[in-house]
């Protein structure tokens, strides 16, 4: 009798000790972590860069020399003609040598037409130093007056002035802008960006701008309208010049101001989605934990699509609606 009361007891024990096992191992493997249901959400890719608001049609001017500013010849919004002078720098030593070259040049000529006096008597090559003195003597004084019509800035077109940025006195560089013309003052906004993402891009793209001058939440509609063939490199980084075309700009946006760019360039709309610390990537297959009802987990192979840049990831097989998946685990 006293055996058989120790089996049972043993058998009791045991029993109890398999039910604190699956429990415990039961709370071990939900307890500590952090899960989300799958939902299906609008997963967006964007595209932010920083551009400028600029008319449709403009012109920035710049010297092709260096030199201090003599005379600005016009003002702000004024009405210029093609060829105008808009703005000199001092070539009064420029215009010292050119006199000089034209003094040089009207000695060599008359040497020339007095030689051709008496030409018969000169020898061939004696006859072609004549002439070759009197041509380098005219491309002497051609190449100082260039020199001096590049130190006027002339407008380009007709337009109207819409920026000014020197003052007479000041010393400019070449190809430093000064002069901002334009031709229609609707305004758009113009964008550099890298290569890295150029891309991605293409006409007709939503996007979505806002400006430095106005509130953050104050958001404008608007789409790709062009994008450049051509490379610009500044300072060793590529980039692509993009144009916008704005909706409902107003009185208050004036050319120049800064303006923030976020460009859709791709969208599932209803997409089944998880959160993207919700993926575990070994080698190349990716693969999400799926916590079942009973507390168990359970390792499942994903495919993923657009990575959004919420932070959510488009997941096109493996998972479905509704299954709860591991986020990650808590920290103790």
């Amino acid at each position: 009798m006293k055996l058989k009361t120790k089996l049972w007891i043993g058998i009791v024990l045991l029993i109890l000790a398999g039910a604190w096992w699956y429990w415990s191992t039961r709370l071990d493997a939900s307890e500590g972590v952090v899960t989300e249901t799958v939902s299906r959400t609008d997963v967006f890719e964007t595209v932010s860069v920083s551009g400028e608001l600029v008319p449709v049609s403009y012109a920035d001017l710049s010297f092709q020399t260096i030199g201090t500013v003599d005379q600005v010849y016009v003002a702000l919004d004024e009405v210029v003609q093609t060829g105008d002078p808009l703005a000199t720098l001092d070539h009064s030593v420029l215009d010292s040598q050119l006199s000089a070259a034209r003094i040089a040049q009207s000695i060599a000529e008359e040497n020339e037409k007095s030689a051709r006096r008496s030409w018969d008597d000169f020898k061939p090559e004696q006859r072609e130093m004549k002439r070759l003195e009197s041509e380098a003597a005219r491309e002497d004084a051609r190449t100082i007056a260039a020199q001096i019509e590049k130190s006027v800035i002339r407008a380009p077109f007709t337009g109207k002035i819409s920026r000014i940025d020197l003052r007479s006195g000041e010393t400019v560089a070449i190809g430093s802008p000064v002069f901002r013309m334009t031709r229609d003052m609707t305004l758009i906004v113009e964008a550099r960006v890298p290569e890295s993402d150029i891309v991605k891009l293409a006409l007709g793209m939503e996007a979505e701008v806002t400006f430095d001058a106005l509130d953050a939440d104050e958001i404008f509609r608007a789409k790709v309208s062009a994008i450049d063939l051509s490379s610009t490199t500044v300072q060793d980084v590529v980039s692509y010049t993009v144009t916008f075309e704005v909706a409902g700009l107003d009185a208050r946006l004036k050319d120049g101001m800064s303006a923030d760019i976020d460009i859709v360039t791709a969208k599932r709309e209803r997409a089944l989605a998880v959160p993207f610390r919700a993926l575990i990537t070994r080698g190349e297959k990716t693969f999400a934990t799926k916590s079942h009802p009973d507390g168990t987990m359970e390792e499942v192979a994903v495919t993923t699509g657009l990575e959004g840049d919420d932070g959510t990831v488009e997941i096109l097989s493996g998972l479905q609606e509704g299954d709860t998946v591991v986020v990650s685990a808590v920290s103790e």
